[in-house]
């Protein structure tokens, strides 16, 4: 299974980058990311998405590149690839932006993790019809274990 990842993450958070590439790799993903900073989306990234079994998007309140990962989720939601969304609750969202996130509080990352277990247990059913949704199913406890380091990390 193919995974993207697409973030907007400080240098202080950076090492969340790497422990979900190792969760995800230990679930059987390999991973692809843009390279895409601070210009157009290239033909490149847009194959890469088309091509992932899951997408992950990452946006913190501390991160530059908001608009680009909002733009490689467009990408990935119109090519109907399961995708996760996670946005920190500091930062603006666009009113054009109409797909579906899940908002993270670093001071109570406890509602987000619901909302993954919530999303993952939807999946889990209706994975005997949809081979996609174990992707979402794998990616979604893979963020479940780090978004209380993105909390810690704060303190």
């Amino acid at each position: 299974m193919r995974a993207f990842l697409s973030y907007s993450l400080n240098d202080r958070d950076q090492f969340i980058l790497t422990l979900l590439a190792k969760e995800l790799s230990a679930k059987g993903f390999s991973i692809n990311q843009s390279n895409d900073f601070n210009m157009q989306m290239s033909q490149l990234t847009k194959v890469n998405i088309s091509k992932s079994n899951l997408f992950i998007g990452l946006i913190s309140g501390k991160g530059y590149e908001k608009n680009r990962i909002e733009n490689e989720w467009s990408v990935a939601y119109n090519s109907r690839i399961p995708s996760i969304l996670i946005i920190e609750n500091n930062v603006p969202i666009n009113n054009g932006f109409n797909y579906p996130y899940i908002i993270f509080d670093r001071n109570n990352p406890h509602q987000a993790i619901s909302e993954l277990n919530r999303k993952i247990n939807e999946m889990k059913k209706a994975s005997n019809d949809d081979s996609n949704a174990w992707a979402w199913v794998l990616g979604g406890a893979a963020l479940i274990s780090l978004l209380s380091l993105l909390n810690k990390d704060e303190k």
